[in-house]
């Protein structure tokens, strides 16, 4: 692998956390990935921000020994910080569940956040899916239970079928709504999903970010801190057409799943007086590979 795609690594709280600083002088931009994400998924995209950020990019810690919760995960990134190069604010641009963990650290950290950009976040309020889609089919149907999905692709791995995972995410996300992956970056990608302990710690992830002793106080508005939000969502006319066909279900259930995803991210846009929303045309939930624009348009606002 070429050394323009390593990654250095400092050991925080006993995790091994693996990281990524473009541009110079101290971090003002802290990419906070989606749920099983890794660093070559948004390598060109640091690059491209490092033209007027200077942006870290890490991925989070992996040993489950230690609950993978929101509180746990933005106190090791709060640790990390400290080590790093960072004396002032820091803007969030915060994808899926990263979005929760963006909303925690400002939380507990309130004077480091300067403003947050969630795109297509994750709710505290996810586990609305379950009252409204009852069974476990309609939930799975919905994209609500991702647990199934990181249960198979563990097992893959710990069997060392790598290359069986490799040809199946060939053909999934990232790669489904990006093809102009470096060669280095997509082989990152690739190496990094045939590791049992990348699924081992989404799976996790996924759990306590729906565990409402873990969350219940990511519902409370009144103690936001009083800084900028922009909301970048997906296209709901995409997203629908997506639904029916990878969930093969019908257009009505489509757009009942599109509705209460949509209003569960616009809760996010009650926690701050200074918010505003941008839809991403042409895009569904991969918005930072398919919609760049629309995510320098939220981090100019911002600035």
């Amino acid at each position: 692998m070429k050394k323009g795609l390593s990654l250095k690594s400092k050991v925080i709280e006993g995790q091994n956390i693996s990281y990524r600083i473009f541009g110079e002088g101290d971090i003002d931009l802290v990419i906070e990935m989606g749920l099983g994400a890794v660093a070559g998924e948004w390598w060109h995209i640091a690059e491209q921000l490092s033209k007027q950020f200077t942006v870290l990019l890490y991925e989070r810690g992996r040993n489950i020994s230690k609950a993978r919760s929101p509180k746990n995960i933005a106190e090791e990134l709060h640790a990390l910080l400290i080590k790093l190069p960072c004396k002032g604010k820091i803007t969030f641009l915060a994808h899926s569940q990263g979005g929760l963990y963006a909303q925690q650290f400002a939380r507990i950290y309130p004077d480091m956040v300067y403003g947050i950009v969630f795109v297509d976040p994750l709710s505290a309020n996810d586990n609305t899916y379950k009252s409204v889609f009852l069974t476990a089919k309609e939930q799975k149907k919905s994209g609500f239970n991702k647990s199934e999905n990181f249960l198979n692709m563990k097992k893959l791995a710990s069997c060392h079928l790598g290359p069986v995972i490799k040809l199946i995410m060939r053909k999934a996300p990232p790669f489904y709504y990006y093809d102009q992956f470096s060669p280095e970056a997509k082989k990152y990608i690739l190496d990094e999903l045939t590791k049992a302990e990348l699924h081992d710690v989404a799976l996790e992830e996924y759990c306590l970010a729906h565990e409402e002793k873990e969350i219940c106080q990511l519902k409370e508005k009144g103690d936001f801190p009083k800084i900028p939000i922009v909301l970048i969502t997906h296209e709901s006319e995409f997203e629908i057409k997506e639904i029916m066909e990878f969930g093969q279900t019908t257009k009505e259930f489509a757009v009942k799943v599109e509705d209460l995803w949509q209003s569960l991210m616009q809760e996010y846009l009650t926690f701050s007086d200074q918010s505003i929303l941008l839809r991403a045309n042409n895009s569904g939930h991969y918005i930072h590979l398919t919609n760049f624009e629309v995510i320098m348009q939220a981090l100019q606002w911002i600035s």
